[in-house]
């Protein structure tokens, strides 16, 4: 045997942060239920592990049969699933993208009607969208998609193919996420703003139709699965 495997309820991700910290563990997301693997085959399985509110355990061998526990029978295999560390499927505090301008401009720059077309790269939208769409999209359109919440509401979705959702697609170039439709009204623009706004480039800047902007932290976005979309809206309800 080569592991132990936890099967969890879905509505039962935030369990999931007693054990976040302990190496080694992968989660992945399937049907409303969640899998836990990574867990030692043998021995008694640390507190925090013990107390996780799991419904089915199993062993699991090495051709990824299932074992119940107690039992020399396999019953299933391990499914095909999109398996994610446990620190990246479970974050420690609620994606939060709107951040505040940082630093302040000699000016502010400009955008102007653009009749160029470029990729979409992310997407603006509402959380109430976003929700209902995460909750009925297979999980298979969920899987190429980050996101995080502003504290307004507003969802910044982040690759490819975005879904097909109302709000503001925007279009990348350096680490600035334009408006689609708009460009910099001098070409050369572009590079300085990112050294200027972005200078450790550990984010991306958003820039507003008016030259507003406000930068988004690379560690808010989460990977887009429906268990941390419920936790955020659920974080939101609680406010």
């Amino acid at each position: 045997m080569t592991e132990r495997v936890l099967v969890l309820a879905g509505a039962d991700l935030t369990c999931l942060g007693g054990v976040r910290n302990l190496p080694g563990l992968q989660v992945a997301e399937a049907s409303g239920q969640l899998w836990l693997r990574g867990l030692p085959p043998t021995g008694e399985q640390p507190l925090a592990v013990r107390a996780l509110p799991a419904h089915t355990a199993y062993t699991l061998d090495a051709q990824g049969r299932l074992f119940p526990a107690g039992s020399a029978t396999p019953v299933a295999r391990l499914p095909e699933l999109s398996w994610q560390a446990i620190q990246s499927f479970v974050p420690l505090e609620m994606p939060t993208a709107a951040l505040p301008a940082q630093g302040a401009l000699p000016y502010r720059p400009r955008l102007l009607a653009s009749n160029r077309a470029e990729p979409g790269a992310g997407l603006l939208t509402t959380l109430a969208a976003w929700q209902a769409y995460a909750e009925s999209a297979p999980e298979i359109r969920l899987q190429p998609l980050r996101f995080a919440v502003a504290a307004d509401g507003r969802v910044l979705l982040l690759g490819t193919p975005l879904p097909p959702l109302p709000g503001q697609e925007l279009w990348q170039q350096e680490s600035l996420l334009l408006p689609a439709g708009f460009d910099l009204e001098a070409p050369l623009l572009g590079p300085l703003l990112a050294q200027k706004l972005n200078p450790a480039n550990d984010g991306l800047v958003l820039l507003g139709e008016d030259g507003s902007w406000e930068k988004v932290a690379l560690d808010n976005l989460v990977p887009a699965t429906r268990s941390a979309v419920r936790l955020t809206v659920e974080r939101f309800g609680d406010e």
